[in-house]
């Protein structure tokens, strides 16, 4: 039987989530080589526009004005997440990146009533906060969580990240997801260029290093830009954020067979609580239409 277009989005996301995750290990290699943020995220950029560019230059001869103005905002909002990202990265605890970074899980419910004048589920927040619980629990191993100065850039990045979800929504429309992607990666790497010649460059590259750099501009930036922007038509904004919030397990799961890290029952936790958040979203409604429908039965 077919997949319908929003299980076939589902699946897209789940991909691009694997993606994410697994870019851990080719950053690792970039700055254990010496190549600085910035740089990293030009040549990522770079790289994945010339290739979308290359493989589907027919549709991109025509551009729409639509997507154009939906690439840029993208770009912008991408450019400044990357921003605030770096800067509170080198300021803050690295335990406390993951989590406050996934926090644009719970603003993604609020930014869409907000934005859509939705109406806010009592589920859709369980779930979130569940998904969010579980980032946690992977990610947090300090004692509380006192903001600091670089924890609210981390905060402004994960905003800068929700309204990017928020942009293409609303700006999308039916225009050429492939379009809009070249665009945006554009912008990135316009930006990011001009950062690198503030920031400086490493200016020494070995191959298992052009290697990591070539699989982050691939599969972690080309790919999953592409298959964010073409899913989130299909399973909106909220279901996007959850499915995407698996990025977390498998980056887990890969650091437990590429790094050999120790399972421990925090990790297991938070594995289980991402799920439980994202099957409460992905499946809530046909599971609560079966109970409705054979409620007498219980």
């Amino acid at each position: 039987m077919a997949l319908s277009e929003e299980k076939r989005a589902s699946w897209m996301l789940l991909i691009a989530a694997f993606l994410w995750g697994s870019s851990f290990v080719g950053s690792k290699i970039c700055l254990n080589a010496g190549i600085l943020q910035f740089e990293t995220i030009f040549y990522r950029s770079a790289i994945g526009t010339f290739c979308l560019a290359l493989i589907f230059w027919k549709q991109l001869q025509n551009m729409e004005r639509g997507a154009l103005l939906a690439g840029a905002v993208l770009g912008i909002l991408s450019s400044l997440g990357y921003t605030f990202e770096l800067y509170g990265i080198a300021v803050t605890e690295t335990t406390k990146v993951a989590f406050l970074s996934s926090t644009n899980i719970v603003m993604m419910p609020v930014l869409c009533v907000l934005f859509f004048h939705t109406r806010l589920r009592p589920r859709t927040i369980f779930a979130a906060l569940l998904t969010m619980a579980g980032v946690g629990f992977l990610s947090l191993t300090g004692e509380g969580l006192s903001l600091t100065p670089g924890d609210s850039l981390i905060l402004f990045s994960a905003l800068m990240y929700a309204l990017n979800s928020i942009a293409i929504v609303k700006l999308g429309g039916d225009h050429s997801r492939i379009q809009i992607t070249f665009i945006q990666l554009l912008v990135i790497t316009i930006y990011t260029g001009v950062m690198t010649l503030v920031q400086g460059r490493c200016g020494h590259y070995e191959i298992k290093t052009v290697g990591a750099i070539l699989y982050l501009a691939i599969g972690p930036t080309l790919v999953c830009f592409v298959l964010k922007n073409y899913a989130i038509k299909y399973v909106g904004p909220i279901k996007c954020t959850l499915i995407l919030a698996s990025e977390s397990i498998f980056c887990a799961l890969l650091s437990m067979v590429l790094l050999h890290d120790q399972v421990t029952l925090r990790m297991l936790m938070g594995i289980v609580l991402i799920m439980c958040g994202i099957f409460m979203e992905e499946l809530g409604d046909t599971l609560f239409s079966y109970f409705a429908d054979h409620r007498s039965r219980f």
